[in-house]
């Protein structure tokens, strides 16, 4: 795994030889007014993958945030969908409104996602689906 960016409050990873993304929020975001480097960490990040890319985003610590900081997420879907993902596999903590929130920002009919309670699950989805295709996911 290759870090992208460490930030308080998210990190993106890039793992090259299964051609994915991971993505994590902290605690942080809950807070977060502005996101500086976030358009610029995931262009770093999408320019390291493929077409046909995958991404595991852990979505469990996310709130509903204002709309300068939805810009900045809708910026990042736009980038990624014109990178060619093929699957955005997010893991939610169920209960809890996270998928609600992401939603708003995550629109199916631009890229496909799958919803996961769990980083386990989610994995091991986004590895079968790699051998269904042959392809890294």
């Amino acid at each position: 795994m290759h870090l992208i960016a460490l930030r308080a409050e998210y990190q993106i990873t890039v793992d090259r030889a299964q051609n994915r993304i991971f993505y994590q929020n902290f605690a942080q975001m809950r807070t977060a007014t502005t996101l500086p480097h976030y358009c610029d960490d995931w262009r770093a990040a999408l320019a390291e993958v493929e077409p046909g890319f995958c991404i595991l985003t852990d979505m469990q610590v996310v709130s509903e945030n204002g709309a300068d900081l939805l810009s900045g997420f809708q910026t990042v879907e736009q980038l990624i969908v014109q990178r060619g993902v093929q699957l955005v596999a997010e893991v939610h903590v169920p209960g809890l409104a996270t998928r609600h929130y992401t939603d708003a920002v995550t629109t199916r009919q631009a890229m496909s996602v799958e919803y996961f309670l769990d980083i386990w699950d989610a994995t091991q989805f986004l590895d079968a689906l790699q051998l269904r295709t042959g392809t890294a996911a």
